[in-house]
């Protein structure tokens, strides 16, 4: 199973120096319609153009009241941009690069390869037929990426099924890494607004929700503990 990059994008270096897609998505400030919500951001439909043509591309827009732009808001979005750009696996969704697309911003929104099937909770409620050995294959999807997470010191902190996308062969990617952290790093301050972001779930392990102390941060462990509430969602 694999999240290939497309090859019309392949032209576009994927090192660890993130892209600037800005001169080539069409009409930067008018996106499509929305996809849906991630960690402190929404995600819209780009086009990007190519030497091959136009090519879909997900963009992920951080929603930011200027008024409180401060600092840590802006080392939090190079965190997520720094982390995801290091993961280089065939079930993490690929961070093709950055963009400007709203001229009075300057935080940029994050360019990454579009999923045709959305979301694993859009996949499995519009598949008019899914096979116990497809499930098992989404399971294990899943599961390998988590591996690949843990393989690498990342904390992903944030799994549930909005954040695992499906490509085009019905393979599962995780993606939004808002919330992730490098294991050894920085821990990630949890704030009121974080607090709430991980709280609106039933997918978070009971020591990151809080129910019996302070909330903690994400741990291997608590993304060990949502993998299994993908897994039930899945087979059930």
């Amino acid at each position: 199973m694999t999240c290939l990059v497309p090859e019309e994008l392949q032209i576009f270096p994927l090192t660890d120096a993130a892209t600037d897609f800005t001169p080539q998505l069409s009409d930067p400030e008018k996106l499509g319609t929305s996809c849906g919500s991630g960690s402190f951001g929404e995600v819209f439909q780009g086009i990007v153009e190519t030497s091959n043509g136009k090519v879909k591309v997900a963009v992920k827009v951080f929603k930011i009241d200027p008024s409180r732009a401060t600092d840590k808001i802006e080392n939090a979005i190079r965190r997520e941009l720094k982390v995801w750009l290091r993961l280089k696996h065939q079930t993490i969704v690929p961070l093709l690069g950055f963009a400007y697309v709203n001229s009075s911003s300057k935080f940029p929104a994050l360019v990454s390869q579009w999923m045709p099937s959305g979301t694993l909770s859009v996949y499995l409620k519009e598949a008019t037929t899914i096979t116990a050995f497809a499930k098992v294959a989404l399971v294990k999807g899943v599961a390998a990426g988590l591996d690949y997470l843990q393989s690498t010191n990342v904390v992903h902190g944030d799994l549930h099924p909005g954040n695992v996308l499906i490509d085009a062969s019905g393979n599962p990617c995780l993606t939004d890494f808002g919330l992730a952290t490098i294991e050894g790093e920085a821990d990630l301050q949890l704030n009121p607004t974080t607090v709430a972001r991980i709280f609106d779930s039933r997918w978070r392990a009971p020591e990151v929700l809080g129910l019996e102390c302070n909330p903690q941060k994400p741990t291997f462990m608590s993304d060990i503990y949502s993998f299994g509430g993908i897994m039930l969602y899945i087979v059930s």
